[in-house]
């Protein structure tokens, strides 16, 4: 076994929880704002990324700008980040994209904490 293995397995390498939630969000390519994109579900979130389906791939390295709506805002946050993946899961209808957190405002900060507090099971949202 290599250094940079456990011997738990990969889950226990990650530097943040992920969490297992279905919010509601919407995406934008930041190169081209101009263009929405449709409202779609999160697989999964940690306080360094997510993993969303899209209905297009994108580019590693593309930039994201992501609205999403959670329990612990009335509105929605901004979130910004860069495609670490973009897995086609149905041939060119349906994609997994895994996106890494950038450029993150202190209240979307707050609410990952949040989301990762509670995700671990300290209640209920």
């Amino acid at each position: 076994m290599s250094a940079d293995e456990s011997p738990k397995g990969p889950e226990d390498r990650r530097k943040h929880i992920r969490v297992d939630r279905n919010f509601i969000l919407t995406y934008i390519d930041k190169r081209n704002p101009s263009v929405k994109n449709e409202i779609t579900q999160l697989r999964n979130i940690s306080r360094g990324g997510m993993c969303f389906v899209a209905t297009r791939g994108f580019d590693l390295s593309t930039v994201l700008l992501i609205e999403m709506r959670t329990p612990f805002t009335a509105g929605s946050i901004s979130l910004e980040g860069f495609v670490l993946e973009s897995r086609e899961r149905i041939k060119g209808i349906i994609y997994d994209i895994r996106l890494q957190f950038q450029n993150l405002a202190p209240q979307a900060e707050e609410i990952l904490e949040k989301i990762e507090y509670y995700g671990k099971g300290k209640g209920e949202f």
